[in-house]
């Protein structure tokens, strides 16, 4: 049995940039319309390079650009749905469980564009052979 984790994108609406200790994972480039995804990114490896240590996931989402009639008012839509799972692999390779390690994030809003819409950190330490979220801080602006 072995264990990986894993980030699963499923809806980017605007731009998101995931990052693990400094280093960028993955970043979407600008998406309009808030198409469903499916994105899997894993980071065991890069969790496993440092176990003694604290790893910091964040997650930057964007608001970069808009459609604009030439109101000063206009808002712009982002949605962003990302989930953080342990998945649990058995020793003939299949998927024997998967468990999120924090709460799943799924937020749609409005806001004002050209902005940091998102910006969610994670603390995830290595305890009893699990990499457990230890702290977060979430941060978001939106018009409502």
């Amino acid at each position: 049995m072995k264990q990986e984790y894993w980030i699963n994108v499923k809806h980017v609406d605007n731009r998101l940039v995931i990052y693990l200790n400094g280093e960028t994972l993955w970043d979407s480039g600008i998406i309009h319309d808030d198409p469903a995804l499916n994105h899997f990114i894993e980071i065991t490896d890069l969790l496993q390079a440092h176990p003694e240590y604290t790893s910091e996931l964040i997650f930057e989402g964007f608001n970069d650009t808009y459609k604009s009639n030439g109101s000063d008012g206009d808002l712009n839509p982002w949605h962003f749905n990302y989930r953080v799972f342990k998945r649990v692999i058995g020793k003939s390779g299949e998927i024997e469980s998967e468990t999120d390690i924090l709460i799943p994030y799924n937020e749609k809003h409005l806001s004002n564009p050209n902005m940091r819409a998102i910006n969610n950190s994670y603390q995830i330490v290595l305890k009893d052979k699990e990499y457990k979220v230890i702290a977060n801080a979430l941060s978001q602006q939106f018009f409502k």
